[in-house]
């Protein structure tokens, strides 16, 4: 307010005083007029201005009473007015008048309640899950920055589970976003009944009335839906590692029986991680990272597990960030190179192509092989500056191929990041105008799980790479779960056995069934079919029966590099490739 004016409602601003002091005058001049008419004395008599004092004191005390009354009514509701301003939207609003005062303040209730209603809302579409009515990945931020905050006198013991759906993402895949959605919202109510012993309403949101984040410690279990297929469990005060494992254990266990979805049995399961604060870590930040690398580490032991966090698993943690650094600065440098596995036709031993695979040439470490590097990359977001440095390496190869008069098709991996942005197809067109070769010579693979997911964007990128001229092939094909209707409608070139298929031929029939299933359909589509991880002699003899056009492996040869590979069309497998 700017200086100098009084606040409203002060001194002659206020409405009582300007009321009582009108009335007043009013009052002093009737008095005066009555006295003079009635020749009850002279203006110069003390008695006369006596009674005009009194007159105007008496109906001025009165009006300022009256007003009193009215403008009481009034602060009252401007306080209220001011509570909801400073946030308070639950200040009552302490007016309670058969006047137009009353009538403003029922109107004003109403304002209220409905803009209450409105905050509730936009706080729940901020802070609520609107699948499985849980809390989400904001509260538990909130909550563990609030409860592990240095400057609390207490030190708050907590156990944090990290749980990740096994197999969701296939399902999701196969029956579409509604069916992951109504799957989703069935186990998590399993989780919460079942393993955790809770229901959404004896479980702490951590929420006020409005929806609200609360800055409080919670006071029972803390559950919410941390991202996609993941969730969040924080037990406040419980930190003895045989209680939790039997919680881990209910939990898996909750998962085990099949789910119904859309009329079709489906089955998932789950993996835990399990992290104590303050045993593990004081950080927020990290005691989510350390329980979320535990689950992966259930992951990696078989899934459908709980594991605890140790020393062990902080070391994997220090080693990948120390990794994704690096790798940083191998994508700055130009570290990455590539090797090259020979196809072969299995009908006359004709090299028929190559798939590039990524190397990293670590400085220190040597060449570090894809399984060091490559999730690691995914997590960090870094999967899309190593795909494209791969593209532009293999088509700039392919493109010194051709020049020597030796043209070989090269096949580059895509994975789900790269081939989900939506500026991939112009990515590949890009590389392959810029390396000067025919877009037939390029071959772009992706997994049976990539097609099937968002399978509209995906069918229109295929297309439009595939109208350019270049080869689609779809890898690791037979153990996923395709709608083969949808598979149809692919623009799809090859298809590629998967590896475990390959291996299980002759020892188990149900895989020779699969497998010559796969090649009559592949070739009923006027697909080509490639085997994948042939390493012996039998599996070759076994896939070329069948009817598999084309096989890579071990016996057929090894990733090499480029001025290794067989580039004369024709020529035998050479042990150098073989061994």
């Amino acid at each position: 307010m700017p200086t100098g004016l009084l606040d409203p409602g002060q001194g002659l601003n206020s409405i009582r005083w300007r009321f009582a002091l009108a009335g007043g005058v009013l009052g002093a001049l009737a008095a005066l007029g009555s006295v003079t008419a009635l020749g009850g004395g002279a203006l110069g008599q003390p008695r006369t201005w006596a009674v005009v004092a009194g007159a105007a004191v008496g109906v001025g005390a009165a009006i300022f009473w009256m007003a009193s009354r009215l403008t009481n009514l009034v602060d009252a509701l401007r306080r209220s007015t001011e509570a909801i301003a400073d946030g308070d939207f639950g200040a009552p609003v302490e007016v309670d008048c058969a006047c137009e005062i009353g009538g403003l303040a029922n109107s004003f209730r109403r304002m209220r309640s409905r803009l209450n209603d409105n905050v509730l809302r936009i706080n729940l579409l901020a802070y609520t899950d609107p699948i499985t009515r849980l809390p989400n990945r904001s509260v538990v931020d909130r909550l563990l920055n609030f409860a592990l905050d240095p400057s609390r006198s207490e030190t708050y013991r907590a156990a944090i589970i990290f749980i990740d759906l096994d197999g969701f993402k296939r399902v999701n895949d196969t029956l579409g976003h509604a069916g992951g959605d109504a799957l989703l919202a069935q186990a998590a109510e399993r989780l919460l009944q079942q393993g955790l012993g809770r229901d959404l309403h004896t479980i702490d949101t951590c929420l006020d009335a409005f929806g609200t984040p609360c800055d409080r410690l919670p006071r029972d279990v803390v559950f919410a839906r941390f991202a996609g297929d993941e969730f969040v469990a924080i037990l406040p005060g419980t930190t003895d590692r045989a209680e939790l494992a039997e919680i881990g254990e209910r939990i898996v266990r909750s998962l085990a029986a099949p789910f119904s979805v859309q009329g079709q049995e489906v089955t998932v399961g789950a993996s835990l991680g399990i992290a104590i604060t303050p045993d593990d870590s004081v950080d927020p930040k990290e005691i989510l990272a350390f329980a979320d690398l535990a689950m992966y580490g259930s992951k990696q032991a078989g899934k459908s597990r709980y594991q605890f966090f140790d020393q062990q698993a902080r070391q994997a943690l220090l080693d990948a960030t120390r990794i994704e650094a690096e790798l940083r600065v191998a994508l700055e440098q130009g570290q990455l190179r590539l090797h090259f596995q020979p196809k072969f036709q299995l009908r006359d031993g004709q090299l028929s192509g190559v798939e590039a695979l990524v190397r990293w040439a670590h400085p220190t470490r040597g060449l570090l092989l894809p399984g060091a590097f490559i999730d690691i990359a995914e997590r960090s977001g870094l999967m899309g500056e190593l795909g494209r440095q791969v593209l532009t390496m293999a088509v700039a190869q392919c493109r010194q191929w051709m020049v020597q008069g030796r043209p070989l098709n090269v096949a580059v991996n895509v994975s789900p990041s790269q081939f989900s942005d939506p500026h991939f197809c112009t990515e590949v067109l890009e590389a392959i105008e810029q390396a000067g070769i025919p877009a037939e010579l390029l071959s772009i693979e992706i997994t049976e799980s990539m097609a099937m997911t968002d399978f509209a964007a995906t069918a229109a990128r295929l297309a439009r790479l595939r109208a350019a001229g270049v080869m689609i092939a779809l890898d690791d094909f037979g153990i996923g779960f395709s709608n083969l209707s949808q598979l149809s409608r692919l623009p799809l070139d090859i298809l590629k056995v998967d590896r475990s298929l390959v291996s299980a031929l002759g020892t188990d029939p149900r895989a020779d069934a699969i497998v010559r299933a796969i090649i009559g359909m592949a070739h009923a589509l006027s697909c080509r079919v490639i085997a994948e991880g042939i390493e012996t002699e039998p599996q070759r003899a076994h896939v070329r029966d069948l009817g598999c056009d084309c096989g890579q492996g071990f016996l057929l040869g090894r990733p090499v590099p480029a001025d290794a590979v067989v580039l004369l069309p024709g020529a035998a497998v050479e042990p150098a490739l073989a061994s």
